[in-house]
């Protein structure tokens, strides 16, 4: 017997917009943190570790909570079309603008690397899209999110969605879900920087960390058939609790940050691994459970901004990136400056989605 789901989770709203604004905010702040890696494309002079522990957070959670909600609504969408159909769906909602972007957009943040690294550059912008960005300064900026989601989308079409409820916990599903994400990345930091980014055909994406998105879609969808939802909401205990493995997680990724920034031994590797997962683990789920608890009624503002959190995600660095160099030359507190270039941007992109992507004839289509 199918399980009868409602047609919209409410808190999902709220979740999706603020997992979209934390990824805004991660790249804001990693021009103001401390020990800002050399490539990043805009770097403030003045720098704080207030951002460091900022970005350090932040960038478990973010990622894996998308492609959860990501897969959480491919089987209603898959059931509701044939196959063929939610790929060609699919691939113009996502593999469009993944192209665009990446071709548009992606070769102009490699010259930015560049610049910021001081390497020479061709004469041309043509000469280096041939001879950098297509070699060795090769980068999709966020667009790798779309490539990656696509092939995850289209595995999903061949496989299908789960077919049955499990009958399990989801205590179980996400104690599976740290234990094979924190194997993984360590399997990889045996071979692999964690940081490190690589190409594989089209495809852009982290070694240490893609299984664990992997593992977030199948979590996904099978939240959607066993009805993880659809029951109670949290109560105080359960936030609490979450929120104390969100302190303990978000502490333990600081301490083996600041403490030993190159894992040599295979305990610190195990350790990162874990520390990761588990932080990327608590982060979501706490916030779920707040956004779940709060925010589980229909509120226009929220279903507005989550309806245009696709646009918000693909605009943003190529208005947060301009709007932080402007600030630059500014004698503003480093706050003051995050703030305005993260509030700026995010004003604008949903003003730009809401009134542009998401009215105009061709690209309503895609956002």
């Amino acid at each position: 017997m199918q399980q009868q789901h409602a047609e919209r989770v409410y808190f999902f709203d709220a979740y999706r917009t603020i997992i979209v604004l934390s990824v805004l905010a991660l790249h804001a702040a990693m021009s103001y943190m401390a020990y800002v890696p050399g490539w990043w494309y805009v770097i403030n002079p003045e720098k704080s570790l207030f951002f460091l522990f900022w970005v350090l957070i932040v960038n478990t959670g973010d990622m894996p909570a998308i492609f959860f909600l990501a897969g959480y609504f491919a089987p209603r969408s898959l059931e509701k079309r044939e196959r063929m159909l939610f790929l060609k769906e699919k691939a113009l909602h996502i593999g469009i603008p993944w192209i665009v972007g990446v071709l548009a957009f992606a070769p102009l943040f490699a010259m930015a690397t560049w610049r910021s690294l001081n390497l020479p550059l061709p004469e041309t912008y043509m000469e280096f899209v041939r001879t950098i960005w297509l070699g060795p300064g090769y980068q999709q900026s966020h667009f790798w999110f779309l490539g990656v989601l696509m092939v995850f989308l289209i595995v999903f079409a061949a496989v299908g969605s789960p077919r049955a409820a499990s009958g399990r916990s989801p205590l179980f599903w996400l104690a599976g879900w740290w234990g094979l994400s924190s194997a993984a990345f360590f399997l990889s930091s045996l071979y692999l920087h964690p940081d490190l980014w690589i190409r594989i055909s089209h495809i852009y994406f982290q070694p240490a960390r893609i299984v664990s998105y992997a593992l977030a879609f199948y979590l996904g969808a099978r939240a959607w058939r066993d009805g993880w939802f659809d029951g109670s909401r949290p109560g105080f205990g359960a936030i609490a609790l979450s929120g104390l493995a969100t302190v303990a997680g978000s502490w333990s990724v600081i301490f083996l940050a600041m403490n030993f920034p190159v894992k040599e031994t295979l305990a610190l590797k195990a350790l990162h691994g874990m520390s990761h997962s588990f932080a990327s683990l608590s982060i979501a789920v706490f916030f779920l459970f707040l956004c779940r608890a709060l925010f589980d009624r229909p509120s226009p503002v929220w279903r507005t901004l989550s309806e245009a959190s696709y646009g918000i995600y693909w605009l943003p660095q190529m208005i947060l990136m301009p709007a932080v160099y402007l600030l630059i030359p500014w004698n503003l507190p480093i706050g003051i400056k995050f703030i305005l270039a993260l509030g700026g941007t995010y004003i604008l992109c949903a003003f730009l989605t809401i009134h542009g992507l998401k009215k105009l004839p061709v690209l309503r289509r895609l956002f």
